[in-house]
């Protein structure tokens, strides 16, 4: 009898430590702690298309007109380096002739060679302020101070920075349009004591004065044509002055 009383508290103990153990694990905040799970970062979203109804606007190109022409080839830059053949003919009543320019620019340097309808071949050099000009017969050398629009002047081809000084009534007409195959900036205008009418073409890719023609009223005396431009960077020799430089 001793006996079974015996097991039987025992058998009691047992059952109410299970059911302490059970209400512990149970009970909030008591569960046992366990390793943290680390989870790897989600991966970026995909960009997506946006919606028709949030699509970015269109690019904004300024309209070119009379008005605003000015503008426009003042945001144009020239090319820092550069060779390329211009071809300019005069013309006259009763007349012609033809003159080729061959054109290498590096930087601030500038160096031109003259063929004209005599053979005779001028080579120009434009470099720190100064100017050297002589001759393929040899003749001698001119060397003296280089003025700002000399680059320009002697390949004879009209600046379109001169469009940027007119006054706006003098500028007829401008536009976009494609010139040997691709995009100028056209510009109209009159200027000069005689008012002759120039028109100028500006490549909106190089930034240079591609073609260009001038009249006398109705009569064309004179147009300018630039072959293909080579934008690598001239060699060193061709901005040395010759070695009979006088002063």
């Amino acid at each position: 009898m001793k006996n079974r009383n015996t097991t039987f508290y025992i058998l009691v103990v047992l059952v109410l430590a299970a059911i302490a153990g059970l209400i512990v694990l149970l009970a909030p905040g008591s569960a046992p702690e366990t390793p943290p799970v680390v989870l790897s970062a989600p991966p970026s979203p995909t960009p997506s298309a946006p919606a028709a109804s949030e699509e970015t606007p269109e690019e904004s190109v300024l309209e070119i007109n009379a008005d605003t022409v000015q503008t426009v080839i003042a945001l144009l830059r020239r090319s820092d380096s550069y060779a390329r053949t211009l071809t300019v003919q005069s013309f006259w009543n009763g007349g012609s002739a033809e003159t080729e320019y061959q054109v290498w620019v590096r930087g601030e340097e500038t160096r031109v060679d003259v063929r004209d309808d005599t053979g005779l071949e001028r080579h120009i050099l434009l470099r720190d302020g100064e100017k050297w000009i002589w001759y393929s017969d040899g003749e001698g050398v001119y060397h003296g101070p280089a003025g700002g629009g000399d680059a320009d002047a002697y390949q004879t081809i009209p600046s379109y920075e001169d469009v940027l000084s007119l006054p706006r009534e003098a500028i007829l007409s401008a536009a976009y349009e494609d010139y040997n195959g691709e995009t100028a900036v056209t510009v109209r205008y009159v200027s000069g004591p005689f008012g002759y009418e120039t028109v100028c073409h500006v490549s909106d890719g190089s930034g240079l004065a591609v073609g260009a023609e001038i009249y006398d009223g109705d009569v064309l005396i004179y147009t300018m044509r630039s072959g293909p431009v080579d934008i690598s960077t001239p060699d060193d020799a061709l901005f040395q002055p010759p070695e009979s430089a006088a002063n």
